[in-house]
């Protein structure tokens, strides 16, 4: 599943604005998060994170020496990480240890850990089935607040429709709950 070109493109524009978000940080050495929802297959995140290194690499010279936090959003309560590089995981390597555990998280809990412990990241992509719910809306927007949400994009994969020639991916930044699977309702 390589991205469409219009894909692409987008992932790209959710970067730049990410990267130029006015109180971003703005030190020498670019770290960033990559969180990959468990509820995919094994097979979809080596995937979608070898697609996404490679462009983020064509992207711009400021992914060369990029300090990259990989992040395994297995459940509440449940989150695994480590330290990898971008050419490792674009090499189909780096997430040594990700199991597929199948369950709706809370959306809430992912941000509080982002806010508490990825706070110096510049840029937080999260990739997902979209499997996921808010319960306490305060809580998420206080997470989500003072600057979360302007480094916050969020890739849902479709891959039930990828066969069926359907759009697979579809990308949202920050406050937006489109990339949850109940959309019906929005901050």
């Amino acid at each position: 599943m390589a991205f469409a070109p219009v894909e692409k493109m987008q992932i790209k524009n959710a970067v730049e604005k990410a990267l130029h978000a006015p109180g971003n940080y703005a030190g020498s050495v670019l770290e960033m998060a990559l969180v990959f929802d468990c509820s995919l297959s094994e097979g979809q995140a080596k995937e979608a994170g070898r697609d996404i290194a490679a462009l983020l690499k064509s992207h711009s010279e400021i992914f060369r020496n990029v300090r990259l936090n990989r992040i395994y959003w297995e459940g509440d309560g449940s989150i695994g990480n480590g330290v990898i590089s971008l050419p490792h995981l674009q090499m189909g390597g780096g997430l040594e240890g990700y199991r597929c555990i199948q369950g709706r998280k809370r959306a809430e809990l992912l941000a509080g850990y982002l806010k508490k412990f990825q706070a110096r990241s510049k840029l937080i992509l999260l990739v997902t089935d979209g499997n996921c719910l808010v319960e306490d809306e305060e809580l998420f927007r206080e997470n989500m607040h003072p600057f979360l949400y302007r480094k916050f994009a969020a890739i849902r994969l479709y891959p039930d429709k990828e066969k069926a020639g359907c759009r697979t991916v579809s990308i949202h930044m920050g406050m937006e709950k489109g990339w949850m699977a109940d959309e019906s309702s929005s901050v």
